[in-house]
């Protein structure tokens, strides 16, 4: 009977203090909270509490054979996996259940995960003395994690990196920044770095796209993040708290945020001690106390993040104004060139005198090659009949000039290929009874 004593006095102690505002906790345990649908909890040593609610069959034992811990949901399925990678439960709001028949990969520590078709998936991490740039998932029928395939190159992708800032929607992964290392340094391990940069992959396609460059005022490796925060990703830091909607370039900051509490949180390697509940519209957080013991608190949405907000960007797109402008030069030449480059039919005529000459009679030739010779310029008809011999009547020589004119058009649509019409008339401007000609 004494040794049922102990048990029932934490039960005693424990689930009271659990469901109030408080709760003191051991400084160097293993703590970690996380939210499912409508309740948040609390893994404790070997314990697992419900701190939104009274709950049947709360606190219990877990049995979980898990060192660090990431949970991850879409709020219709959860899943609680090693923080590296490799140990996968279900968890129903009651009990997990292993899902895997593997063991810690030590390889994707801090990755981003995500729900993709409802499978456990994993961007980047760090693990084996190795950053990593990959996407993997849970394979629910092997049990095992297997890599997803990429169609764009390791070049084409990201540099690898961990701790993200990352958000999933639809068929697009969006990565943010992160602590790791750029491909195009010389001895990349011994250059470690915070980067800056913001990509897109589409499911649909398997292909990375840059989205463009920009920093956020955090410290590696001081801040953590919570996913599908308003869709968006709530980063929480102690420089201050910001919402990132890398999808629509968007840097939402709360500048009342409670910074003390940010600057009292558990601040190990380990990613931050908080859960949101947004069926409660509350944080929880597990904070360090200057009487060196840890303690559960809890705090409203508006209570700790305040309701000032102030928009910016994220970071900074591609710029294609320069693109822009060269294009529009570069069809400003082009039609320049067409148009001072289009030969007139006098021009075309000219190039092709020597085949004309050929190819049709001495007088229809001369007639041509005056009409040549004045072009732009209108031409007197008159001057016109004297390529005839001079036994020819006046009337006889109008005739046949009308002749010819009839004829060069015919020949020069057909062989040289000339529009309609080749030439154009008019009457004389200071003689209206002479009639003019000239090519068109």
């Amino acid at each position: 009977m004494k040794y049922l004593v102990p048990p029932i006095l934490f039960l005693v102690l424990a689930v009271p203090s659990l469901h109030s505002q408080n709760r003191t906790l051991k400084k160097d345990g293993k703590h970690f909270l996380f939210s499912f649908k409508e309740d948040s909890y609390l893994i404790s040593g070997d314990s697992l509490f419900c701190i939104t609610k009274e709950k049947e069959g709360f606190p219990k034992q877990h049995e979980l054979n898990l060192v660090d811990y990431k949970f991850v949901t879409n709020d219709s399925i959860g899943y609680l996996k090693n923080r590296s990678s490799g140990i996968v439960y279900s968890f129903d709001g009651s009990k997990f259940k292993r899902l895997d028949r593997s063991f810690p990969y030590q390889s994707q520590n801090f990755s981003f995960s995500f729900l993709y078709k409802n499978n456990l998936m994993d961007f980047g991490g760090y693990g084996l003395h190795t950053y990593k740039n990959n996407i993997i998932y849970f394979d629910t029928e092997k049990k095992e994690t297997e890599l997803y395939p990429q169609a764009s190159s390791y070049n084409d992708s990201p540099n690898p990196r961990h701790k993200i800032i990352g958000q999933f929607i639809g068929n697009h992964l969006y990565i943010g920044p992160g602590y790791g290392v750029l491909n195009e340094q010389e001895s990349p391990l011994k250059n470690l770095s915070f980067i800056n940069d913001y990509w897109k992959f589409s499911f649909k396609d398997s292909r990375w796209e840059k989205l463009g460059e920009g920093s956020l005022n955090i410290t590696f490796p001081f801040y953590g993040s919570i996913e599908n925060f308003n869709q968006n990703t709530l980063v929480i830091a102690e420089e201050g708290v910001f919402e990132c909607d890398i999808k629509n370039n968007t840097l939402i900051t709360y500048p009342n945020a409670k910074l003390n509490v940010t600057r009292t949180l558990n601040r190990s390697f380990d990613e931050y001690k908080v859960t949101y509940n947004k069926f409660e519209d509350k944080f929880y957080f597990i904070i360090n106390k200057t009487s060196g013991v840890a303690e559960l608190v809890s705090l409203s949405k508006e209570g700790f993040l305040g309701t000032k907000k102030v928009y910016s960007n994220l970071y900074r797109t591609k710029s294609y104004l320069w693109f822009i402008i060269l294009s529009l030069f570069v069809v400003f030449i082009l039609i320049y060139f067409y148009f001072t480059s289009k030969k007139t039919p006098s021009q075309v005529i000219s190039k092709n005198l020597f085949k004309i000459r050929e190819e049709i009679k001495l007088e229809d030739f001369k007639i041509l090659k005056r009409l040549v010779d004045v072009s732009p310029n209108y031409i007197n008809y008159s001057e016109l009949l004297d390529v005839f011999p001079e036994h020819y009547s006046y009337e006889s020589k109008k005739k046949k000039t009308r002749q010819s004119i009839l004829y060069l058009e015919e020949y020069l649509i057909q062989k040289i290929k000339l529009k309609l019409p080749v030439f154009e008339f008019r009457r004389n401007i200071e003689d209206r009874r002479e009639k003019q000609i000239r090519i068109k």
